[in-house]
């Protein structure tokens, strides 16, 4: 019988900014200029925040605006990401590409981990999540591989797409106002000595945030099995992986059910496994 499936209309859009940038992209994503590059302390927030603000979504249809360093950093092809998205296009809304599969897992939530990595990112995630009344303590989010995501690296339909924009909008309109304090808020990005905008590490959470809040259908392509442990943070051996799995199947089963018993499970194997610091890794003061 002949597979009468109907293709979805993908939109993969890879952000660029010189020709350096525009070389590394795939020739199978639609390239999006950003060489005026207006705002260069919002990165990819700007152009994708202006992409949706101006143009209509077709319905149905995906949409994703990923880095310049997509395929280094995941090691996914466009015509991987094209296949998960044409197999699991009538049954998701979403599919997340995010790398550092381990870190997602070892950490309660990618806010934390953004602490870890970017001190005093919680603390101003949190006061932007109060200032918009979003009843939702970041120190206690638990969030499993379906519900977490940073780099922006997602691609989903436009039920997805409107609601982004929508708490986008208000972080941008709260980093923007004098009274946050995020307009000259930097962080450290690996080495202490080089400092980016806060904002940008934040707005890269938000979409956990929806994602933890919406029933969304979600996809995620199996990585625990064979992507890479970062051997910066983790000692890299098979009970550090095999815990890491195990880690975050226990936090999907509490936020499934709410048992503590899980939880606390969680807890005990992070504590047992072998971590350094992003500080200690990279030499902080």
């Amino acid at each position: 019988m002949e597979n009468t499936t109907i293709k979805p209309n993908i939109f993969i859009y890879q952000i660029f900014y010189d020709e350096i940038s525009k070389s590394k992209l795939d020739p199978q994503f639609i390239g999006l200029d950003n060489s005026a590059n207006e705002r260069p302390d919002w990165f990819e927030f700007w152009p994708i925040r202006n992409f949706l603000l101006n143009n209509e979504l077709e319905e149905n249809s995906w949409y994703g605006f990923l880095s310049p360093n997509f395929s280094a950093k995941t090691g996914f092809s466009a015509d991987f990401v094209k296949k998960i998205i044409c197999d699991y296009s009538d049954k998701s809304d979403v599919a997340l590409f995010t790398h550092s599969w381990d870190q997602l897992a070892y950490f309660l939530n990618p806010f934390e981990h953004g602490e870890s990595w970017h001190p005093g990112l919680m603390e101003e995630s949190q006061k932007f999540v109060d200032s918009i009344d979003l009843e939702v303590d970041l120190k206690t989010l638990v969030t499993y591989n379906t519900i977490s995501v940073y780099s922006n690296y997602i691609i989903a339909k436009p039920n997805f797409w409107k609601e982004w924009l929508r708490l986008a909008s208000q972080f941008f309109d709260y980093a923007e106002s004098e009274l946050s304090g995020l307009r000259k808020l930097t962080a450290s990005y690996g080495y202490q000595d080089n400092q980016v905008s806060m904002k940008t590490f934040i707005q890269e959470r938000l979409a956990t945030l929806l994602l933890s809040q919406h029933n969304f259908n979600v996809v995620v392509p199996t990585q625990s099995h064979f992507a890479p442990i970062s051997s910066v943070i983790f000692r890299e051996d098979k009970y550090t992986r095999s815990s890491l799995q195990a880690m975050d199947l226990l936090k999907e089963k509490f936020c499934q059910t709410k048992e503590l018993d899980y939880l606390n499970m969680y807890y005990k194997l992070r504590s047992k496994i072998t971590f350094i610091t992003p500080a200690e890794a990279f030499g902080h003061q």
